[in-house]
């Protein structure tokens, strides 16, 4: 049966400090942090295990996911988690996962959207995890029906990898609206076959 565990993180440190622990999540379980005493965080995510976990932040108030993605065994990734929302730790796997969160408080300004950029939504209906490389931004590992939100500039590139070497998925531009949900495994087979790969 799957449960989960909250864990409430009070925080009474300088902007320059980093609050960092050790978070077990049981298998099959969520472990839910809630950061308290700051408007928002930043929170620098390890995976210490050989099984991904699945990361959300989540509204306290509407349960909605804000944003999301997968994270690799070994992986490292950066989120940025409002302090009115949750960060959620789900372990799909029959193996308990650690998972290394370091947190430092930051200012609300970082939620402002850029100049020429566009929230969208990047969507796994396969079956299998969808690893992408999204420079400068992060490492999204999309777990299989999911949905990760983004907000990124014309122009940002997204890569995949394959026999080794990066390739381009797709490139952030005008055709891409506000909102937009776009379907990568889908995407992922057309590029594929336009490069050649099998």
């Amino acid at each position: 049966m799957k449960t989960c565990i909250t864990l409430i993180f009070s925080l009474f440190c300088t902007s320059f400090l980093v609050a960092q622990s050790n978070v077990n999540v049981p298998a099959g379980e969520s472990v839910v942090l809630r950061f308290s005493d700051h408007d928002a965080f930043e929170a620098t995510l390890k995976n210490k295990g050989f099984k991904s976990v699945h990361v959300a932040v989540v509204s306290q108030d509407t349960k909605k996911q804000l944003r999301g993605f997968g994270l690799d065994k070994f992986g490292k990734a950066k989120v940025m988690v409002e302090g009115t929302s949750d960060l959620v730790l789900e372990n799909k796997s029959n193996k308990d996962v650690v998972v290394n969160v370091a947190d430092v408080p930051v200012s609300m300004d970082v939620f402002k959207k850029p100049k020429n950029a566009v929230n969208f939504t990047l969507r796994n209906n396969s079956q299998k995890s969808i690893p992408l490389i999204i420079p400068t931004v992060m490492n999204p590992n999309l777990s299989p029906q999911s949905n990760s939100g983004v907000t990124l500039k014309m122009g940002q590139e997204i890569f995949f990898k394959a026999k080794g070497k990066k390739q381009v998925l797709l490139i952030v531009d005008d055709t891409i609206q506000e909102d937009d949900v776009i379907d990568v495994a889908s995407l992922l087979s057309i590029r594929k076959k336009e490069l050649g790969i099998k």
